[in-house]
């Protein structure tokens, strides 16, 4: 005789709505069903030309000893209406389905992120379709009791990344912009169309001198698929190779310069919802081996149009590229003038890497502190300090 778990789940009508309410009230033969109705469930995609990461806050400016920034609260009306609130005031109501739009994501820039409770929404595609909005915008999400149905809706990383967010993550600055980074660009990947269509990516071409392996195994570390890699010798070559460049999209990238696994593949992104033809970073990070630590200097914050990028940063069409002249630059780690064309992204993906003790000292001067905010000098800057003054 079968007993109770031997037998088939109840089917689900067509008519059911994944809401909490009916998730609670269902049957246990009925729930994974449901559960399966639920995962199956298309979310809705988001539009990166309303919600994307421009404007993303880092709170540089901060400065040590700052309070930490406040959190931003989600509720649910009776009625299934999310709002969000500050404390006992209301900032924004959200309506229904939830909809962040530009002024709300310019309002929650100056908040560390919103904390969400657990059974927010009227259910858990609504919940996950506007915490995939929130995160493409680059708002930190504290969601220590997500539930598992949510967290299986934004699927393995985004879930395991929203899950596992913790508060004093949010209050160092260094932190809470690299969890950001790699949570929107993991929604960004999900979400959006901002790296084009999953099966016609955009082709790319880096191309770089000869002899430098370094390099080149940095290259071979990068997380876009649809990467090519050729050696060109000098400015002519580096000329020619554009002009014969097969690919949609081009960067040169330089020896000086460090490159994280992810980088070509934030600059994709970064094109994509920063919706200009040209891309890149303006490099403000020196790693110093001596020290083991990267310094920061000071500068223009990123994720916003930006008329200089770093030369060996930029990616865009070979035509622009030519265009820009990055071939013929005697100094491969200058600035070009991108003009209106522009978009800086996040900084954290690019560092020069000094080794001389002049450039050393010069870094440390520039950075003023370690990167990580705490405005504390560590035993490390002050020796080299006092081992050379």
């Amino acid at each position: 005789m079968p007993t109770k778990t031997d037998l088939p789940p109840a089917p689900i009508a067509e008519s059911f709505v994944p809401n909490w309410t009916d998730l609670a009230t269902l049957a246990p033969s009925a729930l994974r069903a449901a559960a399966d109705a639920v995962v199956a469930a298309p979310l809705p995609v988001v539009n990166t030309m309303l919600v994307s990461p421009a404007g993303f806050d880092p709170f540089d400016d901060d400065g040590p000893g700052a309070p930490p920034r406040p959190l931003a609260q989600l509720r649910t009306t009776p009625s299934g209406v999310l709002r969000l609130y500050t404390s006992r005031s209301r900032l924004v109501d959200l309506g229904r389905p939830a909809v962040v739009d530009a002024a709300t994501l310019t309002l929650l820039r100056r908040y560390a992120g919103v904390r969400v409770p657990f059974g927010a929404a009227a259910g858990p595609v609504e919940l996950a379709g506007f915490l995939r909005q929130l995160l493409v915008g680059g708002v930190p999400v504290l969601a220590p009791d997500l539930p598992l149905v949510v967290r299986r809706l934004l699927g393995p990383v985004l879930g395991e990344l929203v899950a596992t967010l913790t508060p004093s993550e949010l209050t160092d600055p260094d932190r809470r912009e690299r969890w950001s980074v790699a949570a929107r660009r993991a929604a960004l990947r999900s979400a959006t169309a901002a790296a084009g269509v999953a099966s016609s990516l955009p082709s790319v071409t880096a191309v770089i001198a000869p002899g430098e392996a370094a390099l080149l195994r940095e290259l071979r570390r990068q997380t876009w698929p649809a990467l090519t890699v050729r050696v060109a010798d000098g400015a002519a070559e580096r000329r020619r190779a554009l002009e014969t460049c097969e690919t949609d999209l081009v960067t040169l990238p330089a020896a000086g310069l460090s490159y994280a696994p992810e980088h070509v593949e934030d600059l994709v992104l970064g094109r994509g919802y920063g919706q200009l033809p040209l891309s890149g970073v303006r490099v403000r990070r020196t790693f110093l081996p001596a020290l083991d630590t990267t310094v920061r200097a000071p500068g223009e914050p990123s994720e916003r149009p930006a008329g200089s990028l770093t030369a060996p940063t930029v990616l865009g069409s070979p035509a622009d590229l030519l265009a820009l002249g990055v071939d013929g630059l005697d100094d491969a780690l200058a600035p070009v003038d991108t003009g209106d064309g522009g978009y800086a992204i996040h900084d954290l993906g690019v560092r020069r890497v000094v080794r001389d003790a002049a450039g050393t000292d010069a870094a440390l001067r520039a950075g003023g502190r370690q990167v990580t905010g705490s405005g504390r000098v560590d035993a490390g800057y002050a020796s080299y300090f006092a081992r050379t003054a």
